[in-house]
């Protein structure tokens, strides 16, 4: 009775609720440099050590319980892809062993646990977790990007010591805002998810003070992104823009006469040139307050009576692009190294914690070899470590969700959940994007991994909510 009472199919509920939380907190202590400067590499192990046991138990509770993972859409596909990163470690365990233990942990959380959306829970019910999760990451996040941009107008800037082999810089400094966070291009991209997630909070009726809020998270969010010389983040800005607002306009009353042809044509153009002016704006932006910190210095600062102040502004554009010939900034280079890696592996890859070994081993005078990096775009990231058996496995899911998605988007009639899915759409486009730029998705802890499952799992619980919904309301012998 007491095993029964333990297991009932609420408390998995409540179970990933407090490990989505785990997750955050987690994730918050390894990018906010102010704690995790403080962190050894021990405790922060330690940290993301209790978080994956948990995330693991909570699996295996779900297995004992309703096995709602085993029910989401298209699951197989990502069954098989651990799968074949199972076999990938194996035949690589000469290379090692424990990184891909933990990695294969990591994976099975993204696939099991934040993926996976209950079909029998009620929308209000969604709507509440993702006002839970929207609330968190936005406040904590408003505060971050705050404080970074009073490290801006003051025009600090500095290095710290993370580990005896690692440095940090903190501040404004080499022409861009790092502010408070490890990597400002991890960060910009998350402010963008922070500007999407206050849209939509701005669209759902809250109170004025918070409406107030979102707009100053909004303008806030927005600043760190142009501050931080993210060409990656800027990249994923206008394209996501420009999606959001075709598929918004596609559902407006907007040239309701026209033909579907020439409609759809507006609506292009119409999106490009709105995507076209927020790369404008962010010019305009960055060119402005570039002149803030001497203005402020200007005020505030000591000077001498006879002291003639020069207002300059100070400079915002990243000396290692614009004096480098490498318009990458070695991530062509990287990506070079990365596919020939994977074509000396082609079939199950390298495993993905020991990519960097097998390429210390077998290829000494490559470029990931010679500098350790990363491989800076989660696609080939995938290709390299899972082989060809892994990545077609992971291509023929993100295939199907495109499908199931589009077919929504362009075909179906009754639209009750239209605008969630474009929310959904908005912060899996957002992610995706970066991923082409960055480590993301698979293989990494970041907020950007917990976004993007999370609203893979949402898009399906929403279309499937009123695929079900349409059923329930046909009248009786109606077909």
């Amino acid at each position: 009775m007491i095993m029964e009472d333990l297991l009932k199919p609420c408390r998995y509920q409540v179970l990933r609720k407090i490990y989505i939380t785990m997750f955050i907190l987690a994730v918050f202590t390894r990018v906010l440099m102010p704690i995790a400067s403080h962190e050894t590499q021990l405790m922060n192990s330690i940290v993301f050590s209790i978080v994956a046991v948990f995330g693991a138990f909570v699996i295996t509770f779900d297995l004992c319980t309703e096995k709602i993972m085993l029910k989401q859409k298209n699951i197989i596909w990502l069954i098989l892809a651990l799968a074949s990163c199972i076999i990938s470690s194996i035949l690589n365990i000469k290379y090692g062993i424990w990184g891909n233990v933990r990695n294969l942990v990591w994976m099975s959380i993204s696939f099991f646990v934040l993926y996976p959306t209950d079909q029998n829970r009620s929308k209000n019910d969604i709507r509440d977790e993702i006002q839970y999760v929207s609330n968190i990451l936005t406040f904590v996040w408003f505060f971050a990007c705050f404080i970074s941009l009073i490290m801006f107008f003051l025009n600090i800037g500095y290095y710290i010591d993370i580990y005896p082999d690692s440095f940090s810089r903190q501040g404004f400094i080499e022409c861009r805002l790092f502010g408070i966070f490890e990597d400002p291009n991890f960060a910009a991209v998350v402010s963008i998810l922070m500007i999407i997630l206050s849209i939509w909070n701005l669209s759902n009726g809250q109170k004025r003070i918070m409406k107030v809020f979102y707009i100053f998270n909004i303008v806030i969010q927005f600043l760190y992104i142009v501050l931080s010389g993210s060409r990656t983040a800027e990249v994923s800005f206008a394209l996501v823009i420009a999606i959001t607002s075709y598929f918004l306009l596609k559902e407006s009353e907007c040239f309701k006469r026209a033909g579907i042809i020439i409609k759809n044509t507006l609506f292009v153009f119409i999106s490009l040139c709105i995507s076209a002016l927020l790369i404008i704006s962010m010019n305009f932006t960055g060119k402005v307050i570039s002149y803030v910190p001497a203005f402020i210095e200007s005020q505030f600062g000591t000077y001498q009576s006879n002291t003639v102040i020069t207002k300059k502004p100070v400079n915002i554009i990243r000396e290692d692009v614009v004096e480098s010939t490498d318009v990458s900034n070695c991530r062509f280079r990287i990506w070079e190294s990365a596919l020939e890696l994977f074509r000396s592996a082609p079939i199950f890859g390298t495993s993905p914690r020991n990519m960097r070994t097998y390429a210390k081993v077998n290829f000494s005078e490559g470029f990931i070899a010679k500098h350790s990096y990363a491989v800076h775009n989660a696609y080939i990231d995938v290709l390299t470590s899972m082989g060809l058996v892994g990545a077609t496995f992971i291509a023929i899911f993100f295939v199907l969700y495109l499908i199931e998605l589009f077919r929504y988007l362009f075909t179906s009639k009754n639209k009750r959940n239209y605008k969630m899915i474009v929310l959904c759409l908005a912060i899996v486009t957002t992610v995706a994007s970066s991923a082409m730029f960055l480590s993301e998705i698979f293989f990494v802890n970041t907020i950007g991994v917990l976004m993007f499952w999370l609203y893979l799992g949402y898009t399906y619980y929403f279309i499937s909510e009123e695929a079900i919904n349409k059923v329930e309301e046909q009248p009786v012998g109606a077909k």
